[in-house]
């Protein structure tokens, strides 16, 4: 009996090792990238600074009579909300690859009118289910006369606000008083957590996030035994049950959770523990929740008539060789994607792939591997790219956003970094204490196995990129609030008051000076403005569209802000032609046709604007046109030569600083003078 605690307790220190490890990569990769130069030392101090503000804050909210701190929670996360709405109606975002895949196939799924246009679906079934779900929400909404747009904010509303509801319910069950949860709502009202990708792309990610955030809570009350009658446990536990198989269905990786819950039922069962029952039976819930996903699964893609195609599917082995390209990083390698393609199907890939590994492996060798796998924990937690994660740009955006977008993105990013580097600081201390402590806490060690699992499965097995790592951010949550328990921080009698504020400028001093020493930097990078990028990609062999000899199509759109460059994609080998016309001044930009896109570098000044693809040939010609069925893309749809069911849009985009890579790979090539006659194309 002694040595089985003694093995289970190890393996609880060896977790906290293991999840320190990567809470160190965490904060060091969020303070060096993207810059990657000496200013990151300015930011340094941050990492000390950060957890003390939160220390002495916490101590002096605990003070404070608990109406009143719930009564500035609430009032904090109303105004959350209503900030959350002005973006969703002022600064839409286009968003492009899988989210809009998934959207624009549910809403046919909506309409009855399924039509599987392109491969995206065959090659990645994954996404099925969550296409078959929100397709089913669509009809929902659909009854109820709100637009596809409106119904896909709303469900991202949903889920982001129920999640952050949920973790301030998580810290004050823990913590037993509001001033944890008080600054959790600092964190989710003042950094842009809660209106970036979160708000403005659904996709499989948010659901996870809020799945993982529910179930540690339900898991947390049976433990504490809050539960009183039968009635609520057997309530619960549905609850629990149908949360882990939803979350299954859309993402098959959330096996994780299934296994760290099975270690944990076992740990308790080798320590033969008292509490054993009350743990294992949400344990178990999950388990046969996520065990049952895998028919449910099946069923929803019979629901909408999909059947798999191996001529198209990738492997699981696929993944797993992508995670070993040291080029990329062990990221989505589009080059590793198109030469398994062109394999007859699915089983010769995955025979290609584990050759692949196997060389790769050898080739790599160990130095080469502990570098891979240090530069994937890295990537799955630096946060810098996260708001702008699967989104181009905006469909519309204010003149005062637009004319300082670069600056508004660059402080952005530096707030999720700093707040993230302090988010991983605590977890730090968190987990420090954690290992000092010589019992095991089984919803602490269930916690860490998933933790971990995440880390670890995208570290050795397979491709990382940065929005993974954010599965993971509940249990950094509940964590910290451990930490912050009554047992772990005494009460001082001593006031340290003063130190708020001198900690809150040191914050913003910090931050200033940093993004002053980057300022060139930030003034010569790319930013993508007004945009609609929304597209199924040629990579998928989607319909193009055929414009009947000497006719054109028209779509309207305005910016606010001045830009320097503008493009719109084009079918290769199409002999169309595009302009770009200032409605206000009448003056038209002849845009340069490469392979895959049209082109201008011009100072493109404020105004309304007419992008126009005209056929000036005897034959027809194939352009690009999204197609959907109410889902509004860019401002204002295309207007074609005859009338259309549903909305078109061309794929272009606005940006200032000269973007070199967009929608295309063909060289920019300065414009002509703008001129202002009218264009014969005969």
């Amino acid at each position: 009996m002694f040595k089985r605690l003694k093995v289970i307790f190890a393996f609880k220190q060896l977790l906290i090792v293991l999840l320190s490890i990567a809470m160190l990569i965490g904060v060091a990769c969020n303070l060096v990238y993207p810059f990657e130069n000496t200013s990151s030392l300015i930011l340094l101090p941050i990492v000390f600074i950060g957890p003390l503000l939160v220390f002495f804050l916490y101590r002096y909210l605990k003070k404070l009579p608990p109406f009143l701190l719930k009564r500035i929670i609430l009032i904090a996360f109303l105004i959350m909300v209503l900030v959350q709405i002005y973006v969703f109606s002022a600064m839409p975002a286009t968003i492009y690859h899988d989210p809009f895949r998934v959207i624009q196939e549910a809403e046919q799924v909506s309409t009855g009118d399924i039509d599987w246009t392109s491969d995206y679906f065959w090659r990645y079934p994954n996404n099925v289910p969550l296409t078959a779900l929100v397709g089913f929400w669509f009809k929902l909404t659909n009854l109820l006369g709100l637009t596809p747009n409106l119904a896909i904010h709303i469900l991202s509303l949903l889920f982001l606000d129920s999640m952050i509801i949920i973790l301030l319910m998580t810290a004050k069950k823990i913590t037993g008083n509001l001033a944890l949860p008080f600054i959790g709502q600092l964190f989710f009202l003042l950094s842009p957590y809660a209106y970036t990708y979160n708000l403005q792309v659904f996709y499989s990610d948010l659901p996870i996030y809020f799945s993982i955030s529910a179930l540690l809570l339900i898991v947390l009350k049976w433990q504490k035994a809050d539960f009183k009658s039968k009635k609520w446990r057997f309530l619960s536990l549905v609850l629990l049950f149908l949360i882990c198989l939803f979350a299954q269905i859309i993402k098959p990786n959330f096996l994780i959770v299934a296994l760290a819950a099975f270690i944990t039922i076992l740990a308790a069962w080798l320590a033969k523990k008292k509490m054993i029952k009350v743990i294992t039976i949400p344990l178990i819930t999950i388990i046969l929740a996520i065990l049952i996903a895998f028919p449910a699964t099946k069923f929803l893609d019979n629901s909408i008539n999909f059947k798999n195609n191996e001529q198209y599917e990738l492997p699981i082995t696929h993944w797993i060789y992508m995670g070993l390209n040291l080029k990329r990083d062990g990221s989505y390698s589009g080059r590793d994607t198109k030469s398994a393609v062109k394999r007859v199907n699915i089983n010769a890939r995955e025979k290609a792939d584990i050759k692949g590994i196997s060389r790769r492996l050898k080739k790599a060798g160990i130095f080469n591997l502990i570098k891979l796998w240090t530069s994937k924990v890295a990537i799955l937690l630096n946060v810098s790219k996260y708001n702008h994660a699967y989104t181009g740009g905006y469909v519309s955006a204010p003149a005062w956003f637009q004319k300082g977008q670069a600056w508004w993105s660059a402080t952005a990013s530096l707030v999720l970094r700093l707040a993230f580097i302090t988010i991983y600081s605590l977890a730090l201390i968190s987990l420090y204490r954690l290992f000092k402590v010589k019992e095991v806490n089984y919803l602490l060690l269930f916690s860490l196995l998933i933790a971990v699992g995440y880390v670890a499965f995208h570290t050795f097995l397979w491709e990382v990129e940065g929005r993974y790592g954010q599965a993971i951010t509940p249990i950094l949550f509940l964590l910290i609030a451990n930490t912050f328990s009554k047992a772990a921080i005494a009460e001082k009698k001593t006031k340290r008051d003063w130190k708020i504020p001198l900690f809150i400028l040191a914050f913003l001093s910090l931050g200033g000076i940093y993004l002053k020493a980057n300022a060139r930097l930030i003034n010569s990078r790319g930013i993508a403005t007004i945009a609609q990028r929304s597209q199924l990609s040629n990579q998928y062999n989607p319909q193009v569209t055929w414009l009947a000899a000497h006719s054109s199509v028209t779509q309207n759109v305005s910016i606010a802000a001045t830009n320097d460059y503008f493009s719109i994609l084009k079918v290769k080998g199409s002999k169309a032609v595009a302009t770009l016309t200032n409605r206000t001044t009448k003056q038209t930009f002849n845009i340069n046709a490469g392979h895959t896109k049209y082109s201008i570098l011009n100072q493109l000044k404020p105004g309304e604007y007419q992008i126009k693809v005209t056929n000036p040939t005897d034959d027809q010609q194939a352009i690009w046109l999204v197609k959907t069925h109410n889902y509004q893309l860019g401002q204002e749809s295309a207007t074609t030569p005859e009338p259309t069911w549903g909305k078109r849009s061309f794929v272009y985009m606005f940006s200032q600083n000269r973007v070199h890579a967009d929608q295309g790979t063909f060289r920019i090539v300065k414009a002509k003078k703008p001129y202002t006659r009218s264009i014969n194309f005969r």
